[in-house]
């Protein structure tokens, strides 16, 4: 496949999920920073992958300041978090973080994360806490402090499908 697998990762689930999908389809995996303009022109598809801050995509921002380059070719975004990925506030936040000619352009796919609580700097600790304090569920509140690890290989067997296909459509197979 003629792609590219891009990614901002904080604590490893996103570039280890962006590493799987480039050995299943062959496309280079590279830091969302360091991918260059004719990399995404030449691109005939494109793969983000990131985590959740704040309840929305990390790379929302930069996928807006590159609309113009990603628009005319299939985009999907994978995110990373905490939270089960059938989380409707995942969904949620996707579509409050990107405008409506944006969002039904791509293809989104919320996936299991990692936090490990001693592994976290300061800052992120202390916004897990306050995040905690203003959480009105309490088996939310609780499960905000707790190791997760639910970085699983098969959860990127719903974007290669949809890979294949955007490949068979591209060969006139139906």
């Amino acid at each position: 496949m003629n792609g590219v697998s891009l990614y901002r990762s904080t604590r490893g689930a996103t570039k280890q999920y962006a590493r799987w999908l480039a050995e299943e389809t062959g496309c280079p995996a590279m830091p969302l920073r360091e991918v260059k303009k004719d990399q995404l022109r030449s691109a005939g598809c494109v793969i983000i992958g990131c985590p959740i801050h704040a309840g929305r995509p990390a790379a929302t921002g930069w996928i807006r300041k590159h609309w113009q380059l990603l628009a005319d070719r299939p985009v999907i975004l994978f995110t990373t978090s905490g939270a089960p990925p059938d989380l409707p506030a995942l969904k949620e936040g996707f579509a409050a973080s990107l405008p409506e000619h944006i969002r039904p352009r791509i293809e989104y796919y919320p996936l299991g994360g990692r936090m490990i609580m001693r592994q976290l700097k300061l800052t992120h600790r202390l916004l897990m806490r306050i995040g905690q304090m203003v959480e009105k569920d309490p088996d939310a509140k609780a499960g905000m402090v707790l190791d997760i690890d639910n970085v699983d290989r098969t959860g990127i067997a719903p974007i290669l499908d949809h890979i294949r296909s955007l490949e068979q459509s591209s060969n006139g197979q139906a």
